[in-house]
């Protein structure tokens, strides 16, 4: 095998493909990225058993062949070469030579059958969407995907199709998040998958603001295809049924917040929170908010918030601050609603944008 390539063409197909490597896997091949020239197209391919990688370039083929390389090792070489030089790769049967001006290498390589393959889908559903919309769903949502194991429903993204509508729903015992858009087209059947929260970082990374992704699953498995890149998926076959049922209940206690304000505020008091609860204490009475810490061994932090347009009897509620930072920084739009039932009861918070909301768990402690 030999073909040569610029490497401004290729280091960011390695930098992906070496995302789905296994490096600290005992099997060696799974550190490994299979490439393979054949006619006029380089294919790049890496996984990890539960999520896999691949993508075919244009490159200068003088002879056809498949190896696999050390990801890491590849991405290291390629990324040391200059901007805009052309990288001669040569398979010699042993090792894979790398030159590229002054400069060579050889990367020690294992047969390609030792490859693993990602297992074919035959799609039960399908549908597409505009990358830079999944991307926004996304963006605004997987933050709260959770990284607890012991309840493995709740470590993926919830992707729901109803006709012309995706919605996109995540949740991690303390905060649920949900965004949804409408399709150009319709598709008839409704169905839900769970995707895992490395899959979806991973997607996030490929999504191209001028692309279509195109979207297969037979419910155990999923196929991510943009331009040349495709990913696969294992699925998470658990799912969590009514993951957005408790946005239907009523919340008759509003607050009309200015996000930015509010989110500058909550930040300067949150300096001296407890570095366990991170508790904020948010106080409407008289049409003013107070933004108090839970009194700490460091003190406490005080901030007043005038002329907030607020529904409802005076109340205190605590709110762990980063929970409610990492919500509002995901926010687009200039102002949002507060929504309560109770100082022990969840809250939503609903952008003016109402295609996307959160719903949050106070911290159930007194006050002071």
């Amino acid at each position: 095998m030999r073909f040569k390539v610029v490497k401004d063409d290729i280091y960011p197909i390695v930098q992906y493909a070496n995302s789905y490597t296994s490096p600290k896997n005992l099997n060696t091949v799974l550190q490994n990225i299979l490439i393979e020239a054949e006619g006029e197209k380089l294919t790049l391919r890496s996984t990890n058993m539960q999520i896999g990688f691949s993508c075919t370039m244009e490159a200068s083929i003088e002879e056809i062949g498949t190896v696999t390389v050390s990801g890491k090792k590849l991405l290291d070489i390629v990324k040391e070469l200059p901007d805009g030089s052309v990288i001669d790769f040569n398979h010699d049967g042993s090792k894979l030579n790398i030159k590229s001006g002054k400069s060579s290498f050889k990367l020690s390589t294992i047969s390609p059958e030792l490859f693993p393959t990602m297992s074919e889908i035959t799609p039960e559903y399908f549908f597409k969407i505009k990358s830079e919309a999944l991307h926004q769903l996304l963006k605004k949502t997987a933050f709260s995907v959770s990284n607890d194991a012991s309840k493995i429903e709740y470590t993926g993204a919830h992707f729901s199709v109803y006709g012309n509508r995706l919605e996109i729903s995540a949740a991690d015992f303390q905060r649920i998040a949900t965004a949804k858009a409408v399709f150009d087209e319709e598709f008839s059947d409704e169905f839900t998958i769970n995707i895992p929260k490395k899959t979806v970082m991973e997607l996030m990374k490929i999504l191209d603001d001028e692309e279509e992704i195109e979207i297969e699953t037979d419910k155990k498995q999923v196929m991510f295809k943009t331009g040349s890149i495709v990913i696969y998926s294992k699925l998470i076959e658990k799912y969590i049924k009514s993951i957005t049922k408790l946005f239907d209940s009523e919340y008759p206690i509003k607050a009309k917040l200015n996000r930015k304000l509010f989110a500058e505020v909550v930040r300067r008091v949150s300096t001296i929170t407890s570095e366990i609860t991170h508790g904020v204490v948010l106080s409407f009475e008289d049409g003013n908010l107070s933004v108090n810490s839970l009194e700490t061994e460091y003190g406490q932090g005080h901030e007043l918030i005038e002329d907030v347009v607020y529904e409802g009897e005076p109340m205190d509620i605590i709110f762990n601050a980063r929970h409610i930072l990492e919500i509002v920084s995901n926010i687009d739009t200039d102002y949002f609603t507060l929504q309560m039932q109770g100082r022990r009861n969840p809250a939503i918070i609903v952008p003016e944008d109402e295609d996307y909301k959160y719903l949050v768990v106070p911290i159930s402690i007194d006050k002071f």
